[in-house]
This record gives structure tokens, sequence and C-alpha cells, in this order.
């Protein structure tokens, strides 16, 4: 199926950039969309105009600037793809994050495609469409999904199951239980009032009925978008479960939702989008989630009231 919206390339010559181009352009041909690349002019670079008399002149020389930039960015581009690569080149000035953006925007990305660093960061934070942070990754490793379990948390689910088709590779869709914090939280909050007595963390029976339960959830996630694979269930924090699977594995893709923005949906799930895009050893997908969203996990919910507080009021 042709998918006519573009991917958008953001170069800056770098060797990430290169990688970033070559993932972008096996993207674009897979789809059958247009490949645009797109090169950020360094701010200082920006002519402003500062009196009206020399604005014609201004003007030139940011159009001898963008005409420098464009001819050496569709060099370099020819060099690493190829001659017989089809593409236009587009270039911005300004801040580096926010030009991508506007490109973005501009050309109608239906994705953005970049090397790793802090701009990458930005980018998938704010970005409307989905964002590849490329890296180097194993040509047939699997595609890895995490999963909050909320409803629109699964437009990540899906395009992780679509990329795993594309590359015919297993998918993993991973939800980590973090358990250990909730325990530590209970057991502070108890000791904090005069009086009172730290509860006993979580007995094995209820974490291992809280595994059950969101394996349950997790299996319906994967279903409602038509994926099939692993379902994986583990204990600890989203961002060490999620980067060590991906490392004990031949992993080529991790994807993760990312709400963007600011405010609180952003320090909920944000915060793990950006510590995976920094810390995993492959390339990662931050596909925009929307904003309204709401974790729920009903089921994990449901089995944390029957269970948990009875064991922690009595010995396991």
């Amino acid at each position: 199926m042709t998918e006519t919206r573009p991917v958008l390339v953001a170069f800056n010559f770098s060797t990430g950039a290169d990688e970033a181009l070559r993932q972008g352009h096996d993207y674009s041909l897979a789809i059958g969309a247009p490949l645009v690349v797109g090169h950020v002019l360094p701010e200082e670079f920006f002519v402003r105009v500062l009196f009206p008399q020399e604005a014609g002149e201004d003007v030139y020389t940011q159009a001898i600037l963008e005409d420098k930039a464009r001819d050496a960015t569709h060099a370099r581009v020819t060099d690493v793809l190829g001659s017989a690569a089809q593409f236009s080149v587009e270039i911005e000035s300004g801040t580096p994050h926010a030009s991508i953006q506007r490109l973005a925007d501009r050309v109608a990305a239906q994705r953005i495609v970049m090397g790793p660093g802090p701009t990458a960061v930005h980018v998938a934070r704010s970005a409307t469409c989905p964002a590849l942070v490329a890296r180097a990754s194993p040509a047939h490793g699997a595609v890895v999904a995490a999963t909050d379990f909320s409803d629109p948390a699964l437009p990540a689910v899906r395009a992780a199951a679509e990329e795993a088709v594309r590359r015919k590779v297993p998918l993993t869709v991973v939800h980590c239980l973090n358990i250990a914090d909730a325990d530590v939280m209970a057991v502070a909050a108890m000791a904090s009032i005069p009086g009172g007595i730290g509860l006993p963390l979580l007995p094995e029976r209820t974490l291992l009925a809280l595994e059950s339960a969101a394996g349950e959830r997790l299996a319906s996630a994967m279903a409602a978008v038509g994926a099939s694979g692993r379902a994986l269930v583990l204990r600890g924090a989203a961002r060490a479960g999620i980067v060590g699977t991906a490392e004990a594995d031949m992993t080529s893709l991790v994807v993760v939702g990312t709400r963007g923005r600011s405010g609180l949906a952003r320090l909920v799930l944000g915060s793990v989008a950006e510590s995976v895009i920094t810390g995993a050893p492959c390339s990662v997908l931050a596909v925009p989630l929307h904003d309204d969203a709401t974790p729920v996990a009903e089921a994990v919910a449901a089995h944390a009231s029957e269970y948990g507080r009875a064991d922690r009021l009595s010995p396991a």
C-alpha cells in the first residue's frame, strides 16, 4: 500500500545522520512514500533584517547560504544512498528541534527520522507524527513494544506490530509491573506516621496474581490491534525492563508511546519514553499518543484491591 505523505530525514552531516538516512530511505521505499531530507542552518546563520534599506541584501545572502546548504546536503545524501536514490532537500534556519518540527509540518511528514542526541529527544517529545531515532541495529532483530495498558497507548502497539510484519521479524510486547516502588512508598508512608508500623511487602502469591492479570490484559491489548507475538510481563521499573529486554534479545527496534508537549501526562509516560530513547541499544520509534490519555489497567487494579490489602495485613 502506498503512503503518499513523505518520510522526513533530519540530516546534520553526522555519522548518526548517515544511519538515519539509510533507515529513512529503506522505510520510504517499503511503503512507497517520497523521501525528504531536511537540513537546519545554525541559528547564527539566520539572516535578520535590521535596516529596511538593506533588506534586499539580507534576503540575497540568506538565499546564497540556503543554496550552498542544499547543494552540500544533496551531495552527501547521494554519497550515502547512491546516485539512484530519489529524494528532495528542504532547508530551514533556527533552533534545530523547532526547525525540524516546522519542516515536518510544512511537508506533512508521516514520519521523522533522525540520529540520536538531545535534539532527537526534543523532537520526539513534541512531534505530532511518529519519530524514529535511528541507530545501527541488527537487520533481522525482533521488534519490542511497551504499553501501559491505556487504550490510547494502543497506537504504539499497532505501530510495533506493523513494523514486525514489514520486517518479517518476531514481536514482543512488554508491560512492567513496578511493584518495588509501590512497596517502598507504602512502607515509607506508614513509617512517617507517629506510632505507625511499616506494612510488609507484597507476598509472592500476590505478585504472581498481578502478573497473571497483567498478562491477560496484555494479550487483550495485542488482540485489539491484531498483533501476534510474545507477551512479556516484567517486575521492575519500565525503563530498565524495556531497555533490558532490548539488550537481552537481538532487537532491531523498540516502540514506545509518548504523550509529548508538557504537563502531568508527560511526567507519567514521557520520562519513560525519553529514557528509552537515550538508553536503548537499537533504534527507537516514538509514537505520539492522545493528550487526554489516562492509564487505567483495570485488571491489575482489581487484583491489587482484591489480594493486596488482605495480604499486607496478615502474614504471608
